[in-house]
């Protein structure tokens, strides 16, 4: 069987589900992250982006 991965980016507020959630796909050897945005949502804009 062939390995490949699939190119995501992923568009989050990092609050405690959204955080899981990235460090789960950032250990995932099937996806290849391209890219993370941040947006405010849990926590303010400035504290998604520092």
């Amino acid at each position: 069987m062939k390995n490949y991965s699939k190119p995501v980016i992923i568009d989050c507020d990092p609050g405690v589900d959204d955080a899981a959630a990235l460090f789960l796909a950032l250990s995932h050897k099937n996806l290849e992250i391209q890219a993370i945005t941040t947006i405010f949502g849990n926590v303010g804009l400035q504290q998604t982006t520092t």
